[in-house]
């Protein structure tokens, strides 16, 4: 089994996500993910997506956007996994006056 050797996970295979591309420019990026420029960079901050600079050029490697969609439909099925299915207990306050 071929690991990525800087992570020691599996790498994500970018076709799988109908990436076609070895890397996309910041606009092409956004249009893949459906996000804006600003959510967009604040994942780059938060270290959740990499970046790469080519000159003045900002790009993002196919293989970093599919471990990112892969990362982000796992914390989404945790999410479903922690909903509380249970009804919600009505509270009655009782307010001065009533």
């Amino acid at each position: 089994m071929d690991n990525d050797k800087n992570t020691g996970v599996d790498p994500i295979d970018p076709w799988a996500f109908g990436l076609t591309k070895v890397a996309y420019a910041v606009d092409e990026t956004l249009d893949l993910l459906s996000i804006g420029r600003t959510a967009l960079y604040a994942a780059v901050k938060r270290g959740d997506l990499k970046r790469v600079k080519f000159g003045k050029k900002t790009l993002f490697y196919a293989a970093d956007l599919a471990a990112f969609l892969a990362r982000l439909r796992r914390l989404g099925e945790l999410d479903e996994g922690r909903i509380d299915h249970e009804p919600r207990q009505k509270c009655k306050i009782d307010l001065p006056g009533s």
